[in-house]
């Protein structure tokens, strides 16, 4: 079975995945210092935040609440792409964001929580794989349990899409990785391609770096999750939690959730808080569904949606073998 209990190794740490990362981002959130400051109180996990924003004073470090932190590059806040959930109000601006302001933040790291460093990334500054390679395991680490993380960037500023045959020979140097991460949007232009693409390089990986993470960027839902996850993913972030409200297998409007589960006077920062908090305790069982999955292969741990997730399950399953 490709989905599976893998290990996450931080250092001298062992961590078990799946891991469901709450995202913090300036990039549509404005607010991001006072929602990551109301959350503090229901975190105590894992959780993501984004180089740039430390830099820009955007949220304040060092998160030691969170057991451990994945420190984004910076890149998706330095670009105007969007990921697949977004929906802004207003046009994002990106300020000046460069590899040496990036290693400035790594280097004042003072956190004491276990911290993987994700490899930076500039939407107008993109490089070979093997070159991506290299430049990541230059990234000097703070002392402590720390790890790097290698997402994998399009090689070209043109290119849109991930190309596996471009990816797969320069795997074999990817060693000293703590995980291996790609976006949801550059890995495929459909569900099924994007879950045929993740399979596909876990198997690839399993050849020179057995079981090592796989971390899916901008995809954090209440289905498109369990479907990477069945493909062999075993991280997953976005700001899909932020942005709506996890509700019974589907992921609806925040102000629907409101009428649904709070009286309708309610105030809508109210609700507001009320969506992240009940979004974060939904993230949690939503891992627990993916290990008992791990254990007993029964799709009806994923809930309402149980008989869709298993038919793209098979979907893909009958492409790889037919591929």
């Amino acid at each position: 079975m490709i989905a599976k209990r893998r290990p996450l190794r931080v250092g001298d740490l062992d961590i078990r995945t799946p891991l469901l990362l709450p995202s913090f981002s300036s990039k549509g959130f404005p607010k991001v210092s006072k929602i990551l400051r109301t959350m503090e109180e229901y975190i105590a996990d894992e959780l993501l935040v984004s180089a740039y924003d430390v830099y820009y004073g955007e949220i304040d470090p060092p998160f030691d609440f969170s057991s451990l932190i994945f420190l984004d590059s910076g890149g998706y806040e330095a670009s105007k792409e969007n990921e697949l959930s977004e929906t802004f109000e207003g046009e994002h601006i990106p300020r000046i964001w460069t590899y040496e302001l990036y290693l400035q933040v790594v280097s004042q790291w003072r956190s004491l929580s276990p911290t993987i460093f994700v490899s930076y990334d500039h939407p107008k500054q993109r490089m070979l794989i093997a070159d991506q390679i290299a430049r990541a395991k230059e990234i000097p680490l703070p002392v402590g349990n720390h790890g790097r993380s290698l997402l994998i960037k399009p090689e070209t500023e043109d290119s849109k899409r991930l190309h596996l045959d471009r990816i797969t020979p320069s795997l074999r140097y990817a060693s000293g990785f703590s995980v291996i991460g790609i976006t949801e949007k550059e890995i495929g232009n459909s569900l099924l391609s994007r879950m045929l693409n993740v399979a596909r390089l876990r198997v690839e990986l399993d050849k020179v770096l057995p079981d090592i993470p796989i971390h899916v960027f901008g995809s954090l839902d209440t289905i498109s999750t369990y479907l990477y996850y069945l493909a062999g993913a075993d991280i997953f972030d976005g700001l899909t939690w932020l942005r709506y409200a996890f509700h019974d297998g589907d992921t609806i409007y925040r102000h629907s959730f409101g009428a649904m589960n709070l009286p309708i006077t309610t105030n809508s920062d109210v609700v507001e808080g009320r969506c992240w908090s009940n979004n974060y305790q939904y993230m949690q069982e939503m891992r627990l569904n993916m290990i008992k999955f791990s254990v007993d292969g029964n799709f009806e741990h994923f809930g309402k949606h149980s008989s869709l997730i298993k038919r793209a399950y098979q979907s893909m399953s009958a492409e790889l073998v037919g591929g």
